[in-house]
């Protein structure tokens, strides 16, 4: 720790001990509801349009033992559906009231966000300059206004896992990402279309240039590389194994799950997919060489795609695409996915079927499954609030935006760099950690990292914190108050007792900038801080 945060060893090291056990924490919280069972709400799912619940009782010795259901929930909607609570959206949530802030968040056209721009680096000529484009995304996540949008956006992200360090174009990779801004609330059979023709991916899963027509010196055929086509089916679109509507595997009379595709449905998609390049020279967005398609007819999964010739090759994109999204995998496989993104990795196979009911019925319409994921009675549950780990995106930029400080960007870059969740570079097609296994990212040689960082940003690193004005504003006249407002400002809800006391217990009956800056570090490097 540096001296400007005078937090006693023994803190330091059980605050560190606390989060490395943050995971045993997490696997002793409330199990979900059984099918059929209603879960379990408390008070915080008594929620209407532009309502909350009558806010619980304060006590001015500990205003969080009855912590306001209202924030509670309010809190809970600005983590999973943005990048934790700031001052203002906090405001605004419970001006609108829960389903009112969901609503707005999902026509994130009709939000103004003026005011980002004023913020943002002016977006860079140069198309290898990834360090202002990585400065660029993360301020749209600490400021936008559109956090909903700009959360699809980072899970699209994850979700495609294109990498810089193959593609090379830092151009590329921020193309990829307005792809994704611009798609992330629209049609799943529109992203499939247009992320099979971007540049970042062509080249990230090699099909630029991909020759259906190639032949070696011999004239025999050359298959086209697969590489794209078979992630397309596997991790993109339905995943390789049969899903029920409520996302279980299906299974077969050989006790076995059933398999969506063979390795010849891979190859037939590949040859359809051909033709596709990216022309450097011009700079401009994919290309497509009739002559280098294969214009023969495929058999995809039991279904022909007629083959096209000329220049309506390149549509036979568009016919893939449509084969994906009528089967019936697509629809649970993308639905978990974005369930354990947005609200739990635990789902119940009920919220999956509710939700991809909606996904399948509205032939993948992304605003409308987001809406059902969000206003499901499981998302406000016990077993789903407060009941996640946070990834270090939402960990470091949920830092920024607690306090509503004012950051470049750059620390962001650095942080997320050494906390392996750096934009744009996904170590592999897998993403930076399964759906599911978000946990991952929280483990002991991270956690170091974590304490780091969070001694950077107390001790001011590209943060403008003014804690004189934050004390003399709040009137934060003892530790109790201090504490208090730390937990609210940070987690919109309570602490553990037991950390709440040795907090308290620290600053020693002094708040000053000092004690301040302590008590918030401890507060950041918490097991509470890593529920998301």
């Amino acid at each position: 720790m540096r001296n400007s945060v005078d937090v006693p060893r023994s803190l330091m090291i059980s605050a560190v001990v606390a989060l490395v056990a943050a995971q045993s924490v997490f696997a002793q919280a409330p199990a979900a509801p059984r099918i059929g069972q209603k879960p379990r709400t408390a008070t915080m799912t008594a929620v209407t349009p532009g309502s909350f619940p009558a806010p619980a009782p304060a006590s001015d010795s500990n205003k969080l033992s009855d912590y306001d259901p209202a924030r509670l929930l309010a809190g809970h909607v600005l983590r999973r559906a943005g990048f934790g609570p700031s001052p203002k959206d906090m405001d605004t949530v419970l001006r609108l009231g829960f389903n009112g802030y969901v609503e707005q968040q999902l026509n994130p056209s009709q939000i103004d966000d003026s005011a980002l721009d004023a913020r943002m680096p002016a977006e860079p000529k140069n198309q290898f300059n990834t360090y202002t484009r990585w400065r660029r995304w993360y301020l749209r996540m600490v400021y936008s206004k559109r956090q909903l949008q700009e959360k699809m956006a980072l899970i699209w992200h994850e979700h495609f896992a294109t990498s810089i360090n193959k593609v090379g174009y830092a151009e590329f990779m921020s193309d990829q990402e307005d792809l994704f801004r611009r798609n992330a609330l629209g049609s799943f059979r529109q992203m499939l279309v247009e992320i099979a023709k971007d540049r970042a991916m062509v080249i990230w899963l090699d099909n630029n240039y991909n020759d259906g027509n190639a032949t070696d010196d011999e004239g025999n055929p050359i298959p086209p590389n697969e590489n794209f086509a078979r992630e397309l089916l596997q991790l993109f679109s339905m995943g390789p194994e049969k899903l029920n509507p409520d996302g279980s595997i299906v299974m077969g009379g050989d006790g076995r799950p059933v398999v969506n595709y063979t390795e010849t449905d891979v190859r037939e998609a590949a040859r359809a997919l051909t033709g596709f390049y990216v022309d450097y020279k011009k700079n401009k967005k994919t290309e497509f060489d009739p002559d280098a398609h294969d214009s023969g007819n495929k058999t995809i999964m039991g279904r022909t795609v007629v083959g096209r010739s000329g220049a309506d090759g390149a549509r036979e994109v568009d016919d893939v695409v449509d084969i994906l999204m009528t089967h019936p995998s697509t629809s649970p496989f993308i639905s978990k996915m974005l369930i354990m993104k947005l609200a739990t990795e635990t789902p119940t196979p009920g919220y999956v079927q509710r939700v991809s009911t909606v996904f399948s019925s509205t032939n993948g319409d992304l605003k409308a499954t987001v809406r059902a994921i969000l206003l499901d009675p499981e998302f406000v549950s016990d077993a789903v609030v407060r009941s996640q780990f946070k990834t270090p995106i939402e960990h470091f930029v949920g830092l920024f935006r607690a306090f509503d400080v004012k950051t470049k960007g750059y620390s962001l870059i650095d942080w997320t760099y050494e906390a392996r969740h750096l934009l744009y570079a996904p170590p592999s097609v897998f993403s930076f950690y399964r759906p599911g296994s978000k946990g991952t990212l929280v483990n002991t040689a991270l956690v170091t990292i974590r304490d780091s960082e969070a001694d950077s940003f107390v001790s001011g690193y590209d943060a403008s914190i003014n804690v004189a004005k934050i004390i003399r504003k709040n009137r934060l006249t003892t530790p109790e108050l201090t504490v208090d407002f730390l937990s609210d400002a940070l987690l919109a809800g309570p602490l553990q007792p037991e950390v709440r006391t040795q907090i308290v217990s620290y600053m020693d009956g002094r708040v000053d900038e000092e004690k301040f800056r302590g008590a918030m570090w401890l507060v950041i490097v918490s097991p509470d801080f890593q529920r998301n």
